[in-house]
């Protein structure tokens, strides 16, 4: 099966988020970027696949046309094997322009694309080429907008509930609607926070008692870098904080240093950010070496996010599966809106499992 085309395809989904309007890195953000791949072979068979392009989508999109694509058009892709191989020369290749961000970025969604041609070619869905299907159920969790707003964090946790959701993670940064999403939903549900990096270590210290008092499952990401793994496993194993941390680390190679130095509880690899399905799955080798589970960053809705429950069943341990909760005009897939029972089932279809709405893409291509 031979490489014939690749197009990044670049829609905006408008969506609300339901806190006050907010400027995103000086945008209005109004509207999800999506940078979708679509990769023909000379079969007939076309792969969808996605990369990280939130408010980047004008600069992915560009990696992908004039530096990667170039590297694999023309290449024969007929096994798992071939994939892997692809990517090593690929990242070898381009490795002068940086191992991690936009070039990345690119590579992710080809990557994901070209899996999804393979099954549909082999005529079995992903994981059953990548040793998966260990589970097939995940448990669901909402991962709600910040607020800033007591209010809104009660409105959002009900309708979370509502939806059929049992596990919720915020992203506030203050003690006070902190402290009110965990009296609104009870000690029994389980409850993060993802920081952003928003505080320093000595914050962290800080606020060390009123963390454990409202006993958060894993706290995200609490200080900028992101990749001070030293300060992290400080406050992981010296101050007994759980910790997760993960998406805005490139390659394998950055869990490996994140998982040595026990910075984490939970890693959170990015499937559209990483590398692709092939690095997803040295990172998922590590982690169970490691005996640290894997919670991957999903706050996606397109391939990416389906990419990602096919590597999931590959783990032995438990994982749960991130819904961002943004209403957006349109869904990519309309059945992960809600969790029934508390969960989300893996596609059994050829590839992705389940094929992209191009209505959808007619509607929305910019």
């Amino acid at each position: 099966m031979k490489i014939k085309k690749i197009t990044p395809i670049c829609i905006h989904v408008p969506f609300e988020h339901g806190a006050k309007k907010t400027k995103f890195h000086g945008q209005d953000w109004q509207k999800l970027e999506f940078v979708l791949v679509k990769v023909e072979t000379d079969s007939g068979i076309i792969g969808w696949g996605e990369s990280f392009g939130y408010v980047s989508w004008k600069s992915v999109k560009t990696s992908i046309e004039e530096m990667v694509a170039p590297s694999i058009v023309g290449k024969e892709i007929n096994s798992k094997e071939d994939i892997d191989n692809l990517v090593y020369d690929v990242q070898k290749t381009l490795h002068i322009f940086g191992r991690y961000g936009i070039t990345i970025y690119a590579l992710s969604g080809i990557e994901i694309a070209l899996w999804d041609a393979l099954g549909k070619e082999k005529k079995l869905p992903i994981y059953k080429l990548i040793d998966g299907g260990k589970k097939k159920e995940f448990k669901a969790y909402a991962s709600l907008f910040r607020y800033s707003d007591k209010k809104l964090v009660e409105k959002k946790c009900q309708e979370s509930l509502d939806k059929g959701f049992k596990i919720i993670k915020l992203h506030e940064i203050t003690n006070e609607t902190i402290e009110a999403a965990r009296k609104f939903i009870g000690k029994d549900i389980p409850l993060m926070t993802d920081v952003n990096c928003a505080w320093t270590y000595e914050e962290v210290v800080e606020k060390e008692k009123f963390l454990k008092n409202i006993g958060l499952f894993w706290l995200e990401e609490p200080i900028f870098p992101p990749e001070d793994f030293k300060t992290l496993s400080k406050i992981n194993n010296d101050l007994k904080i759980p910790i997760a941390a993960g998406e805005n680390a490139c390659t394998h190679w950055e869990f490996d240093k994140m998982l040595e130095s026990k910075a984490v509880n939970f890693a959170q690899p990015s499937v559209i950010k990483v590398g692709g399905i092939s690095e997803m799955i040295k990172i998922f080798k590590l982690s169970e070496e490691k005996k640290t589970p894997i919670m991957p960053h999903t706050a996606y809705f397109g391939p990416g996010f389906l990419a990602s429950l096919h590597l999931a069943s590959t783990s032995n341990m438990e994982i749960f599966i991130e819904r961002f909760w943004l209403d957006l005009a349109e869904e990519f897939y309309p059945g992960f809106k809600t969790a029934k029972n508390g969960v989300y089932n893996l596609p059994e279809g050829p590839g992705l499992g389940i094929d992209i709405n191009e209505n959808l893409i007619s509607k929305f291509k910019v």
